[in-house]
C-alpha cells in the first residue's frame, strides 16, 4: 500500500487537513454531543404515547367531573383552570429542555412516568374547571 505524502494534498485539502487538526479535540466533542442529544430527544419521543394516553385519561376525567359539578350547582373557578393549563405548558417545557440539556446520567424513565402523570393530573383539574359550553 503506498503512502501519499503531505505534499501531494492540495491547497484546499491541506487546509482542510490542518484546520482539523487544530480543532480535533472541539470537534470530537460536538460530534459526542449530538449524539448524546439525539439519543435523549428518541428518549423523549418514546414517551409521548405514555403522555398522551395520561392526558386523554385526565381530559375525560376532567369533562365527567366538570358534568357532575355543573349538574350540582358546584363553583366554577376560571383560575384554576388558567394555573393548571400554564402549569401544565411549564412542566412539560421545563421537563424537556431538562432532559435534552441535563449534565449527569439520570434514570429518564422514572422521571418521564411522574411528569406523564402530573400532566394527567394537571390535565383533569384543567379540564374539571372548563368553562365554557362544549
Amino acid at each position: 500500500m503506498t503512502r501519499i505524502s503531505p505534499s501531494a494534498l492540495s491547497i484546499p485539502d491541506t487546509v482542510v487537513r490542518s484546520s482539523y487538526l487544530a480543532n480535533r479535540e472541539a470537534i470530537e466533542t460536538a460530534m459526542v454531543g449530538t449524539q448524546l442529544l439525539g439519543v435523549r430527544f428518541a428518549t423523549l419521543m418514546r414517551f409521548w404515547p405514555l403522555l398522551l394516553i395520561f392526558n386523554v385519561v385526565g381530559i375525560a376525567d376532567g369533562l365527567t367531573a366538570r358534568a357532575i359539578r355543573r349538574c350540582g350547582g358546584g363553583r366554577e373557578s376560571a383560575s384554576l383552570y388558567h394555573r393548571a393549563k400554564y402549569f401544565q405548558m411549564v412542566l412539560l417545557g421545563l421537563g424537556s429542555v431538562a432532559l435534552l440539556v441535563w449534565l449527569g446520567p439520570v434514570a429518564w424513565e422514572e422521571c418521564w412516568g411522574l411528569v406523564a402523570a402530573l400532566a394527567g393530573l394537571l390535565a383533569r383539574q384543567q379540564w374539571s374547571y372548563y368553562r365554557k359550553h362544549l
